[in-house]
């Protein structure tokens, strides 16, 4: 199938389950839902969305159960539905995507947390963060606070690490592995600002299978007297031993 043939097809099928994925917000986003068929429907949302792009996903390891602050190397928007075919988190968003048509609605429904600009922004998202953990809800966020290309994991922030330190939850370190190209280039999925994110996706789009490896690794726990530069030097490291060391071998056996 022709590229431009394929993304057409793709996209338009794309936005029909945009659409089936509003109904399922309106329908089972609400506390009247057991919270075990809302988190069923929305990963299999998901994984249906994955599947329409193209995208194949192998997953190894078992996320733990229970309130966790979730972190990971950030290499493209996929991440997002990636990770949540598999855990049941909480997103963190631009305040400003709240107000966004449509797309802000469905990410209040779902329960997003929302960074606000501003002098107190950070103590206002660490408080949002801990109030989530404390009630049991699993956080997800990308301490490197921008995406990369893969081929390695930058320097985390620690302050994202401060409600987990705060009220002792574990963190739950994932990697996200994309299939380069056999030139050894960057992997199609990553996403940078040297493009836009409809070109970015049309790219996708195009391809004929986009490939991407999920790493729920063992969590890392957090004791009294935990530091918050602790967990997120001990968190990049797993993770970055996950994705560069096999990454680096790969390229020399090549």
């Amino acid at each position: 199938m022709p590229e431009t043939l394929r993304a057409s097809y793709r996209l338009l099928r794309v936005f029909l389950h945009l659409g089936y994925g509003i109904w399922i917000t309106a329908r089972y986003a609400s506390p009247r839902v057991p919270r075990d068929e809302r988190f069923r429907r929305r990963r299999a949302w998901y994984r249906r969305a994955l599947k329409l792009c193209g995208v194949e996903l192998e997953i190894t390891g078992e996320p733990i159960p229970g309130s966790a602050l979730v972190v990971g190397n950030h290499v493209s928007w996929l991440d997002i539905p990636v990770l949540g075919t598999r855990l049941d988190v909480r997103f963190l968003s631009k305040s400003e995507v709240a107000r966004w048509p449509l797309i802000g609605w469905l990410a209040r429904r779902n329960g997003t947390l929302f960074i606000r600009r501003g002098a107190h922004e950070s103590e206002a998202l660490i408080r949002d963060i801990g109030a989530a953990l404390r009630q049991g809800d699993q956080v997800a966020v990308f301490p490197e606070a921008t995406t990369t290309d893969g081929s390695d994991v930058r320097r985390f922030h620690a302050r994202l690490f401060a409600a987990a330190v705060d009220t002792l939850s574990p963190v739950q370190p994932v990697a996200f592995a994309y299939g380069r190209d056999p030139d050894g280039g960057p992997p199609a999925a990553a996403f940078t600002d040297e493009i836009g994110l409809f070109r970015h996706a049309w790219r996708l789009l195009s391809r004929k299978r986009t490939f991407v490896r999920l790493h729920i690794l063992h969590p890392v726990p957090v004791e009294p007297g935990t530091t918050r530069r602790e967990l997120a030097s001990r968190s990049r490291a797993v993770i970055r031993a996950e994705v560069v060391l096999p990454l680096r071998h790969e390229v020399a056996s090549t």
